[in-house]
């Protein structure tokens, strides 16, 4: 790999351990998937950041960049942990308090922003053709489709190593010619009302490619957070061209096939049918929810008058508790139980639940596996619905 003079003193060791470590690691990866050279980036997102995830060693990680003197170079969010910061929240344990605020005191300290969201985008909308490096998965997917980024689908160390350092390796999907939609979806007129959860959960694990998703662009805002998380979750996408909003001269097209997604495709993503004897947790926010989404799930509240039946979990980006306070105590004091700063897949539940209904794919698909709970997705409409007794 080329390295400039300035990058090789960084490397060399002479501003410091964290920095040096850290290109070293830069490098090492860069060299193992061909890069050529590294590539500045304006924005880290730190994903792997939970303790119920990383455990000591990957706390002890985090402390030894931070005791080593590494810090923040480049604007550097922080995705979500596993300890509910309102305090608030009746299903969320916060068993590993002490071990979460240390990793998160130590990431603080070294600069890097206290959003705790899986949405980092709300805070600092990428440009088009930007290059960023970020780990989460939902938002490498919504910053290279949505705002013509580009990032690769980074593991935590790597984009801890990119803020330290201020670059990243140029591989994937930093070129442009490796930005190619090759396999067309279309939907099956009968397919739009589904859940788009599961629709992206059945492109991510049937679509190997690229794809180029035709029909799509009437989704609103939250649809297709929805439905690009659920891609990545499944099929570890990092990016979809979105005809008529994945921004023009980001990407190219060689088209190949062409798919249809029909109705029978998408049962067995949906999941069971609730019995009236399970005990069901309906949750919304995985992504975290957007300030539209949490005013739509407020007024849906208004509409069906509270919740009396099971529960619902929503989560959203700490922030939130103050910035919108008046919807987040309402929704509290109609039965909405409200966590911050985190989201299931990286916290522990205080009880156990027979069935998670939920319009998010990504978090069904995880909880399936992490936590072993039955999921069933459904539109973000009819979660609210189903909780509230209707």
């Amino acid at each position: 790999m080329y390295l400039t003079r300035e990058q090789e003193r960084l490397l060399r060791g002479d501003y410091g351990w964290a920095i040096a470590k850290a290109m070293e690691l830069l490098v090492r990866v860069g060299d193992a998937v061909g890069a050529s050279e590294l590539v500045e980036v304006k924005h880290a997102h730190i994903s792997g950041v939970s303790y119920s995830n990383i455990g000591k060693h990957g706390l002890d990680l985090i402390i030894d960049f931070y005791k080593g003197g590494g810090r923040a170079r480049v604007y550097t969010t922080i995705n979500p942990g596993c300890i509910d910061y309102s305090g608030f929240s009746r299903i969320i344990d916060n068993r590993y308090y002490m071990e979460q605020r240390a990793i998160d005191n130590a990431l603080v300290n070294m600069g890097f922003k206290p959003v705790f969201t899986c949405i980092p985008y709300y805070y600092r909308p990428p440009l088009p053709g930007e290059h960023l490096a970020w780990g989460e998965s939902s938002a490498v997917i919504y910053a290279n489709s949505i705002y013509g980024a580009y990032t690769n689908r980074e593991g935590g160390p790597i984009a801890l190593a990119s803020s330290i350092t201020g670059y990243t390796y140029k591989a994937g999907l930093h070129i442009l010619d490796n930005r190619v939609g090759r396999i067309r979806v279309r939907l099956d007129p009968m397919v739009e009302k589904y859940p788009v959860g599961a629709i992206g959960l059945w492109i991510g694990e049937n679509i190997r490619e690229i794809p180029v998703l035709t029909g799509f662009k009437n989704m609103g805002f939250g649809d297709l957070k929805v439905l690009l998380a659920s891609m990545a979750a499944s099929g570890s996408h990092a990016i979809a061209i979105i005809e008529g909003v994945t921004p023009r001269k980001t990407f190219s097209l060689e088209i190949r096939d062409e798919v249809f997604i029909e109705r029978g495709d998408l049962e067995d993503y949906i999941g069971p049918d609730v019995s009236s004897r399970d005990s069901v947790l309906g949750y919304i926010g995985c992504p975290h929810l957007h300030p539209f989404e949490l005013l739509r799930v407020k007024n849906l509240v208004v509409k069906y008058g509270g919740v009396k039946r099971g529960g619902l979990l929503i989560t959203i980006p700490p922030e939130y508790l103050a910035k919108f306070h008046d919807i987040v105590f309402y929704l509290k004091s109609r039965g909405v139980d409200i966590a911050t700063g985190t989201c299931p897949v990286v916290s522990v539940f205080k009880q156990r639940y027979d069935v998670v209904l939920t319009n998010s794919g990504k978090a069904a698909f995880y909880l399936r596996r992490i936590h072993g709970l039955k999921t069933r997705i459904s539109p973000l409409e009819e979660v609210v619905k189903y909780v509230c007794g209707h």
